[in-house]
């Protein structure tokens, strides 16, 4: 038997295959060069390096609507999120 797809539906499949791979590949760099988990929307980077791995096109997806911080990882590294204000002095005269 000849598993080799003939003209353009071959050509279509072989596409498609390397574009997924090129997807998984850009949005777990993404993932791995955002400096801390404060900068996801949501998740941690742990987590978002699962989804994407064990989730394929449809995980790389997900994070670049659900997860990526706001311009990439690039803006990340450039404005650190915020880190949270001191707790407040404990009640009583100063």
């Amino acid at each position: 038997m000849n598993w080799v797809l003939p003209g353009a539906l071959g050509l279509f499949f072989i596409v498609v295959l390397v574009s997924t791979i090129g997807l998984v590949i850009v949005t777990l760099v993404d993932v791995v060069r955002t400096p801390d988990d404060a900068s996801f929307r949501s998740g941690t980077q742990f987590v978002w390096v699962l989804v994407i791995l064990l989730g394929g096109i449809i995980g790389a997806i997900v994070y670049l609507v659900v997860g990526r911080p706001p311009g990439g990882a690039t803006a990340a590294r450039q404005h650190p999120a915020l880190a949270t204000p001191p707790p407040p002095p404990p009640g009583g005269t100063v």
